[in-house]
């Protein structure tokens, strides 16, 4: 085991989302796209656990299968601009879905990582980045 490995963010169990993750993923999911009615459904039951072991506020997500899928995958067409006290952009959220379920809300970080942010850390809009032909990495190859 590596002193990563022995780190806060060591416990990979399942846990009920917090009240911070609830928060930005009902932000996100505020907006109106093919399949969101579904994925809001699914953040009642989803679970999750830490997306990578840098620090940031990245988290995995897990659906129970009994829970509708959405009729969409890749990423979500809405994404966030996480803005510091000064207003500058600091980093982002995008939200992935997985044969129709919540997979992975990403935090991205122009620095340092960027713990989970609060909705109100958030300006909204289109993905960008993301098309229709945009490949992206499955969940068995997410970063460790």
């Amino acid at each position: 085991m590596t002193a990563a490995d022995a780190g806060p963010r060591a416990d990979r169990s399942p846990r009920p989302l917090t009240d911070d993750a609830r928060a930005l993923l009902d932000a996100l999911l505020a907006h109106d796209f093919l399949g969101v009615a579904e994925l809001r459904a699914q953040v009642a039951r989803a679970t999750s656990t830490p997306g990578c072991r840098c620090g940031c506020g990245t988290l995995d997500l897990q659906v129970p299968d009994d829970v509708p899928a959405a009729p969409a995958s890749g990423p979500a067409p809405v994404e966030g601009t996480v803005v510091g006290a000064d207003g500058a952009p600091v980093g982002g959220v995008l939200l992935f879905v997985e044969d129709g379920r919540l997979s992975r809300l990403d935090i991205t970080s122009h620095g340092d990582p960027l713990p989970l942010p609060a909705p109100d850390q958030v300006t909204w809009g289109p993905t960008r980045w993301a098309g229709a032909d945009t490949v992206r990495r499955p969940a068995r190859f997410r970063r460790g």
